[in-house]
């Protein structure tokens, strides 16, 4: 026979245990639903964190790209070639916060993979990656399927190096040295082929801090004054000595800041306005 008041602390017993039951349910069903939130860009979860969320290319031009785009009045292009460099590249990133002003780094494949914390530390900060191919061949000089291969390699190594599906829209090839071929598997890959208007020629530098060679650098970059210009430095090279380039940079941004020039990618902020007149590819060699 039952005792009194037994009932009561059966059925007690069971609403507790019955809880529990839930709860656990409940917190089983909020971690499995944790591993499937990505962390966003800034999280400090996991490996140094670059804005690395997957991102759509504006649809590659037909054409290969010197001047921007005129998607504004006036928008000006600062590009980077070779890098990145642990020697140099972050004393332009230092320039380029301070003056508050994005740019382009058309990085080399084997650089993006040897210094992949800089990669990041670019896109981090909000500048654009360029895809620069893997070792700075002349484009022209090799088959289809090497150069193939220069673009597929350098965008794996930018891509492992930020992580979370980044990839570039845009390749410059090595020396602007391209032809019909070389266009073509690049938009077969989502990239622009983009060239510039401006070519400071800094990769001729000495070897040594030069005033009368950083005002050589400032008077490429700036003359003749156009309203959409593509402005080619360096961040790296073979001689690999770029200070006379940071040390023109702040000069270069102040001169375009003062007439009211908005500082894009090479394409500008979208592919609306677009004042260029499509040309045909043809082969195209200076600069290094």
């Amino acid at each position: 026979m039952e005792r009194p008041g037994r009932r009561t602390t059966v059925g007690a017993a069971m609403t507790t245990r019955t809880a529990a039951r839930v709860l656990t349910a409940l917190l089983g069903a909020a971690m499995i639903s944790a591993t499937t939130v990505t962390a966003p860009g800034n999280s400090l979860v996991g490996p140094p964190a670059a804005t690395a969320a997957p991102q759509s290319c504006p649809t590659p031009k037909r054409y290969v790209v010197t001047n921007v785009p005129a998607t504004v009045s006036r928008n000006v292009a600062l590009t980077f070639d070779d890098g990145p460099s642990p020697n140099w590249t972050p004393q332009v990133l230092d320039v380029l916060a301070a003056k508050r002003v994005h740019a382009t780094f058309f990085m080399l494949g084997q650089n993006a993979r040897a210094y992949p914390r800089l990669v990041r530390r670019v896109v981090r900060e909000g500048h654009t990656v360029g895809n620069h191919s893997q070792t700075h061949p002349q484009m022209t000089e090799l088959s289809t399927s090497r150069q193939a291969t220069q673009m597929d390699s350098a965008t794996r190594a930018i891509s492992a190096a930020v992580g979370g599906g980044y990839r570039p829209c845009f390749f410059r090839p090595p020396s602007g040295d391209y032809n019909n071929t070389t266009v073509r598997l690049a938009r077969a890959r989502g990239m622009s082929t983009v060239v510039w208007s401006h070519d400071t020629r800094d990769w001729a530098t000495p070897l040594h801090l030069s005033a009368s060679f950083q005002r050589t650098i400032v008077y490429r970059a700036t003359k003749p004054l156009s309203r959409h210009p593509d402005i080619l430095m360096h961040d790296g090279s073979r001689g690999n000595y770029r200070q006379n380039t940071v040390n023109s940079l702040q000069r270069i941004i102040t001169f375009y800041k003062r007439r009211g020039y908005h500082f894009t990618n090479p394409v500008g902020p979208s592919l609306s306005g677009c004042s260029e007149t499509p040309r045909s590819p043809r082969v195209h060699r200076e600069g290094w």
